[in-house]
C-alpha cells in the first residue's frame, strides 16, 4: 500500500503546529488541522491514522510526563498493547523520546489486526505525540500490517520535523 522506494513523501505543512508531516499517498489523506488542537490525518485505503500533537507546558519535561500527558489526554490508545519494539532516543535533534511499536491484544479470529507506532517526546517546555495506527483483516494481512509499521516508524515519524524553539512562523507578503 506504501510504495517502498527512497524517493521524498509528499508534506503536510501545518503552520498552527509548526511541523512538516511527510505522508505516502499524499493527496488521499484526509487531513484535519482545525478541529481539535492535534492534527489527525486518515488514509482509507490502508485503514491508517496518523496523529501528531504538540503539547506546551509550565514545567521541564521529558519522555514519561508526555507520555502521562497524551495518555491523559487520550491521544493514544486507551486498551492493552502487546509491545513488539520499544526505543528510547533523542529525536528532533534534541527531544527525549520513547518510541514503541505494538499491537492491540485480543484480536480473536476474524476480527481485525490492529498495529500502532507511538512517540512521546519532550524537550524543555514542550512535549510532541506522535501516534499511527493501521488495521487489517486479521492474522493472514500480518506481513502487510508490519510493513506499514516499518514504513510508518521510518519514512513518516522518520521523517517529521518540528519547527526549533523560537522561530515564530509569518506570513510573507509576496
Amino acid at each position: 500500500m506504501f510504495a517502498e522506494d527512497a524517493k521524498p513523501l509528499p508534506r503536510y505543512r501545518s503552520r498552527r503546529l509548526g511541523l512538516s508531516l511527510p505522508l505516502p499517498d499524499g493527496p488521499a489523506w484526509r487531513i484535519d488541522d482545525h478541529s481539535r488542537p492535534e492534527l489527525v490525518a486518515t488514509h482509507a485505503a490502508s485503514r491508517s491514522r496518523v496523529l501528531v500533537a504538540v503539547l506546551r507546558t509550565d514545567e521541564l519535561v521529558g519522555r514519561t510526563q508526555c507520555e502521562e500527558r497524551a495518555r491523559a489526554l487520550g491521544l493514544v490508545p486507551a486498551g492493552e498493547l502487546r509491545t513488539l519494539d520499544e526505543e528510547i532516543a533523542v529525536t528532533q535533534g534534541t527531544f527525549d523520546t520513547r518510541l514503541v511499536v505494538a499491537l492491540e491484544v485480543g484480536g480473536a479470529p476474524g476480527r481485525p489486526l490492529v498495529g500502532h507506532v507511538m512517540a512521546f517526546g519532550g524537550f524543555l517546555r514542550k512535549c510532541y505525540v506522535f501516534g499511527f495506527s493501521t488495521e487489517v483483516d486479521g492474522i493472514a494481512d500480518e506481513p502487510a500490517l508490519s510493513s506499514r509499521l516499518a514504513f510508518a516508524r521510518a519514512r513518516i515519524l522518520g521523517g517529521l520535523e518540528l519547527d526549533p524553539f523560537g522561530v515564530v512562523q509569518r506570513d510573507t507578503v509576496p
